[in-house]
């Protein structure tokens, strides 16, 4: 609080860069995904069956490659709510709930931040890999799932999700604000100075790892124009994505309520080491291909928020089909007839 009153400037600018993210990328990207999601779990309380891999761990590693960190713990959330879940599953799904969008890890960190053709397989394949090796680790189902009713959607049940959705990305938004300013802080309070002067490292570097452990995009910005080696650069990036930053952490909090959070960010931190040493050792495998130069910034935010158009439609527009057939299913009246019966006994 004192901080916040010593640098009001520092702050009301962090904080009206946050807004603007928020409004201009967020909330047109992240709200549909949030309704949907939670349009298909109440029409389909079962989650996504594949195999023997748990229904609701399958659905919340989809649905949070395509959306990102915030909507496959929505899907977990609504897995609870319906009781679907039991807190323990929740906890081990949630480890493999949060992935980077293909097309911000190749479009953005890749070919945008460091200019590199051979930076798409070192990234992809060690936050990708880590990732789907832990969703395998936990997923598995001990046991047969609870099986529950599907219902037809109402006209109550797509306001209920609209307005759910309103206020997910209104905690969203907070997380995100809260994060900016606290970086505004720590840079006017030069903290990073402070540390380098105890550390053998640069200022830099340090200024890097603390944007990162706040907010994952911003600490990504700085670690790809530090003057240390590619590998190490990309590995930087890597531990940024995966562990997500205090504001992503926050994030999942919002949404998740699980049985130990200090477990869920520990074992974050451990997939993010995880992640980066894999990332060296890919780089070492795979050489640099550098790309044509990006002229400026804004076109690099133009190329990212086409694709972005383009991924959004298309994942809003599969996400329809399946809520669409799912609401038009019948429902077996066998297994009406079932739930009525263990009801009354």
């Amino acid at each position: 609080m004192v901080g916040f009153v010593a640098f009001p400037e520092a702050v009301l600018s962090a904080a009206a860069d946050g807004a603007l993210t928020w409004w201009t990328r967020i909330v047109p990207a992240l709200t549909p995904y949030l309704i949907l999601t939670g349009l298909a779990c109440k029409a389909n309380p079962n989650g996504l069956k594949i195999g023997k891999l748990h229904p609701y761990a399958t659905g919340s590693l989809l649905l949070g490659a395509l959306g990102g960190y915030p909507v496959g713990a929505r899907v977990l959330e609504q897995g609870l709510h319906s009781g679907a879940l039991t807190p323990k599953q929740a906890q081990q799904f949630s480890y493999a709930s949060g992935l980077m969008s293909p097309a911000f890890l190749i479009s953005v960190t890749a070919l945008g931040l460091f200019k590199s053709r051979g930076a798409i397989l070192p990234l992809c394949g060690s936050v990708y890999g880590v990732t789907l090796l832990v969703f395998l680790l936990f997923s598995l189902r001990k046991g047969d799932s609870p099986s529950l009713v599907r219902q037809r959607l109402s006209a109550d049940d797509v306001t209920e999700a609209i307005s759910d959705g309103m206020q997910a990305i209104l905690r969203i938004g907070g997380c995100i604000l809260l994060c900016r300013c606290l970086g505004a802080l720590l840079s006017c309070c030069s903290v990073s100075r402070l540390i380098a002067r105890l550390l053998p490292v640069s200022e830099d570097t340090v200024s890097a790892m603390l944007a990162g452990l706040l907010e994952m995009t911003g600490g990504c910005t700085m670690a790809a124009a530090l003057p240390i080696p590619f590998a190490w650069r990309l590995a930087l990036c890597v531990f940024f994505q995966m562990f997500g930053g205090a504001s992503v952490l926050l994030q999942v909090r919002s949404f998740l309520k699980i049985p130990s959070f200090g477990r869920y960010v520990l074992m974050r931190f451990c997939m993010a080491i995880a992640s980066a040493l894999l990332c060296l050792l890919l780089c070492r495998l795979i050489p640099d291909q550098p790309v044509e130069a990006i002229a400026s910034a804004d076109e690099l935010l133009h190329r990212a928020q086409t694709l972005l158009g383009l991924a959004i439609p298309c994942g809003v527009g599969l996400l329809s089909a399946v809520i669409f057939v799912i609401m038009t299913r019948p429902v077996p009246k066998s297994r009406i007839l079932d739930d009525k019966r263990t009801k009354m006994c």
